[in-house]
């Protein structure tokens, strides 16, 4: 848009705006439209797992289940990355994040959303050329780190994917509450229960499929939210100036260029619902394209969604409580005097979709670390019930409306701190430096690190308030972020040059190559020469379904 410095600022359509009050009309049309949304998606979902299942030859076990191995080529993959990926934190968080970081916190979430996807895809890679058939990220842990660090990486793992689940049902229910002035309880309901049903049916291979689906349906609406404010948006000579002091290259601004990436980076690898997609692309070809083209996908929606904050503080000035539930709104502010129209109807409904594709997507996480690590060889029905249990639990948390931000810097700072030592695996593939206790020591000590941080800087009035600080309420701050990954990365070089010269000073050795970490790749290496010899002899146990 052009400059507007000498624009008059006295319009009244462009005077600070707040929530305005939806008819009840409106609200019973929201709430039809969107309790539609999910049953369609849902009875979609359980219709194609239906037949699925019924098919002759089709083998569904819980590595199927969980899995979906090598069945889906590289749209499906795509467009499951992106609706994983994109749930309803995107309505709340990007255009957050713009408002208190300027544009440059816009461009930095948009492209910190995307190309985690695409580095998680080429790591995948490596990991499955070293191990044939992981059924989940910890699979990995064990067969290089051993038994304690593969505990450790789940126990992280599970937090993530955990925190995750809880920001989507509280961002979820706080759209409805502060934004169609309902109650937040029957919407949370309403997505967990539709979610778990066919995610507990079909598992991970029908809810790939459906998040084709989910992910075109929100790209349309994302569409056609851009074209409203392309057409509707206050031209620049009815805008005020713009806020360069605020929006324009901030110093905040500049300190996302760094938060951001680590921070998704790191989230992303301690995903266990974007490993499920590695393992699931029929081909490396499947998953490099799906995950480029998904990684694009995404960049593109967090920068719209993003811009909506920055357009919104822009010209109408919204007052903005950033550790209520307001937060969550500056979306629906961007909309001006027609909030309560049918695009404001039309967003909520993305709300809901993308809420829903995230959630299956948690869902199916959740219960492949579970199985991987505490349940496996059971049943598939009990997998079936690990699901239910596991994910209803969270559905109550995510009704207390927690700021969405808060929720996941708990889990940013935490996978920060652990990203490296993980990651150093893949480097170190002969276990010479680099074993489970260094590991684990690493990333011990990198949280430790952050928590004496924020007691030191901002634990003035009490140790309690520094390490709440650091961990819940630091906004982003980028020395919370630099302390724990140069931390991590300082105690692992510790901990390798301390083995090395008890090595080579008294021959004391370390974790080396252990026989339970060899059995773990004889087992996956007979399961796949019994999975070559199935397909060899022409029997095809994992068609793949039509959506």
């Amino acid at each position: 848009m052009a400059d507007a410095a000498a624009a008059p600022t006295e319009s009244p359509a462009l005077s600070p705006i707040q929530l305005l009050d939806p008819t009840h009309g409106w609200v019973i049309g929201t709430w039809v439209a969107s309790v539609a949304t999910l049953a369609m998606f849902a009875g979609a979902a359980l219709l194609i797992a239906r037949r699925y299942l019924r098919r002759p030859n089709t083998a569904f076990d819980t590595e199927a289940f969980l899995t979906a191995r090598g069945t889906q080529p590289w749209v499906r993959i795509a467009w499951s990355f992106v609706a994983g990926s994109l749930g309803s934190w995107a309505i709340a968080t990007p255009a957050s994040m713009a408002a208190s970081n300027g544009y440059i916190g816009l461009v930095s979430y948009a492209v910190s959303s995307g190309i985690p996807i695409v580095m998680l895809a080429f790591a995948g890679e490596h990991v499955q050329a070293l191990l044939p058939r992981p059924l989940s990220l910890s699979d990995f842990v064990l067969w290089r780190y051993g038994r304690g660090a593969q505990v450790f990486v789940a126990g992280i793992v599970i937090i993530n994917t955990a925190m995750g689940m809880i920001s989507e049902f509280s961002t979820m229910g706080s759209i409805f509450a502060a934004f169609v002035k309902s109650t937040p309880y029957p919407i949370v309901a309403l997505v967990g229960v539709t979610t778990l049903a066919y995610t507990a049916y079909g598992g991970l291979l029908i809810s790939i499929v459906t998040d084709q689906l989910q992910g075109i349906f929100a790209s349309s609406l994302l569409v056609l939210l851009a074209g409203y404010l392309a057409v509707s948006f206050p031209r620049s000579a009815d805008l005020p100036p713009f806020p360069h002091e605020t929006l324009g290259a901030t110093s905040l601004g500049y300190s996302t260029l760094f938060t951001l990436p680590a921070s998704m980076i790191a989230s992303t690898f301690f995903s266990e619902g974007c490993w499920q997609r590695v393992w699931a692309a029929e081909s490396r070809t499947a998953l490099r394209k799906g995950a480029l083209a998904g990684g694009f996908i995404i960049s593109l929606a967090i920068a719209l969604l993003g811009l909506t904050g920055l357009l919104s503080t822009w010209a109408y000035a919204p007052v903005i409580d950033y550790a209520g539930p307001s937060a969550n709104l500056l979306t629906f502010y961007a909309l001006g005097p027609n909030q309560y129209s049918w695009v404001g109807a039309a967003m909520v409904v993305l709300a809901v979709t993308m809420n829903m594709s995230a959630v299956d997507s948690s869902m199916n996480a959740l219960a492949a670390v579970l199985s991987a690590n505490l349940f496996r060889g059971r049943s598939l029905k009990f997998t079936r019930v690990l699901v239910l249990c596991s994910c209803i639990p969270l559905m109550v948390l995510g009704t207390y409306g927690l700021p969405t931000l808060s929720i996941f810097l708990v889990s940013n700072l935490l996978t920060t701190a652990s990203v490296v030592p993980l990651l150093s695996g893949l480097v170190d593939k002969q276990r010479r430096y680099v074993s489970g206790y260094a590991m684990m020591f690493a990333m011990t000590a990198a949280a430790a690190s952050l928590s004496v941080f924020g007691i030191v800087t901002q634990g003035a009035t009490s140790a309690l308030d520094g390490f709440v600080w650091a961990w819940w309420s630091n906004g982003y701050d980028i020395f919370a972020f630099v302390v724990p990954l140069v931390a991590s990365i300082a105690f692992l070089a510790l901990w390798v040059a301390v083995a090395e010269v008890l090595y080579r000073v008294a021959g004391v050795k370390g974790q080396g190559y252990t026989a339970e970490m060899r059995a773990v790749l004889e087992s996956m290496e007979a399961a796949q020469a019994a999975a070559d010899a199935v397909a060899a002899a022409g029997v095809a146990p994992k068609d793949k379904p039509e959506a």
